[in-house]
């Protein structure tokens, strides 16, 4: 018998387990954790070396311009269904002209959405010139790269993927 964890989307972390050439998976729901964490709206624009592409086009093994700012591979993409009366997107505007639209909980250069504030900078030099909250995203994404995350109209964005397993393994989530 062996057992493998399975991270098949932000709702559902669970075991899967190997018996006798039959794979069963047994899935606990963190629903409390997805309602938390809601990732980028379809739609949201990601830099990749070709130019901006739509989130929910891209594809594991593609490339996206890295947290760094150097290329990099996709290594897996988590798409969700929102509640699109209850859930806060933000759409935070920058002094480069970007504006990245994300859930309250993801963060901008190591920042929740929802901490950050109109003159605040971000890693990368850029200062925060619009914050508009909003409802009535129906799906949104996430992308797990080779690097702590991705960029937005080179925003460095985080990606959540990884904490919001590890929020979900542990029961506790990092402020």
């Amino acid at each position: 018998m062996s057992l493998s964890v399975l991270n098949s989307s932000c709702g559902l972390i669970g075991a899967g387990i190997m018996t006798a050439g039959i794979a069963t998976t047994t899935a606990v729901s963190l629903l409390p954790l997805k309602l938390m964490f809601a990732c980028l709206p379809e739609g949201a624009m990601i830099d990749t070396p070709a130019g901006p592409q739509a989130i929910e086009t891209l594809k594991a093994g593609d490339f996206v311009i890295g947290y760094h700012g150097e290329p990099v591979h996709i290594q897996q993409v988590h798409g969700y269904l929102e509640d699109s009366v209850e859930t806060d997107f933000y759409e935070i505007g920058f002094s480069n002209g970007a504006k990245v639209d994300l859930c309250s909980m993801h963060r901008i250069g190591g920042v929740r959405a929802k901490e950050l504030n109109l003159g605040d900078v971000v890693e990368g030099g850029f200062s925060i010139v619009s914050i508009r909250i909003y409802q009535g995203v129906e799906r949104s994404y996430d992308i797990l790269t080779e690097d702590p995350g991705y960029r937005v109209g080179n925003i460095p964005v985080n990606s959540m993927i990884v904490e919001m397993y590890e929020s979900g393994r542990s029961g506790e989530i990092t402020e």
